[in-house]
């Protein structure tokens, strides 16, 4: 069964407030998949959900950044990187090929970079297809997101 889970920086009411300063502004989260009440060691499943920063309204994406660690031991296995539902048709990062042993990428889909939020929302690692071979119980998942505020 799919799961939402959050990262420190986007746990249900802990009030964080997304920076919101005219200008570039950066907006990091880290989730450790180890750790209890952020992910306990489960391994993930289809369709889980990892809200992993905040952007307020007005803000316009730059760039982001993930830096993913290895999360199976096959190649199966698809992420992406956006907002909205959790049909993700908001899409900034896909990862499609499947071999994510460790990766850094960057924003790549087109026309992320004029993303402009009308309302305050989270940025989210969604995992859309877990791979047949074993699950990662531990690593660090971390998002980078650039934004500038009008």
């Amino acid at each position: 069964m799919a799961t939402v889970y959050y990262s420190p920086d986007c746990r249900a009411g802990n009030n964080v407030i997304a920076r919101a300063n005219p200008g570039l502004n950066v907006v990091c989260g880290a989730f450790n998949i180890a750790t209890a009440g952020e992910g306990g060691g489960v391994a993930f499943v289809d369709e889980d959900v990892i809200q992993m920063v905040k952007v307020p309204a007005g803000a316009t994406i730059v760039d982001c950044i993930l830096d993913v660690c290895d999360l199976d031991s096959s190649t199966g296995i698809r992420v992406s990187v956006g907002y909205g539902a959790t049909t993700y048709l908001e899409t900034l990062i896909a990862i499609n090929d499947g071999a994510i042993a460790g990766e850094i990428i960057r924003m790549d889909v087109a026309g992320g970079s004029q993303l402009a939020f009308t309302t305050e929302d989270t940025i989210d690692v969604h995992i859309t297809t877990v791979a047949s071979g074993t699950a990662a119980t531990t690593g660090i998942i971390k998002l980078t997101v650039f934004y500038t505020m009008p």
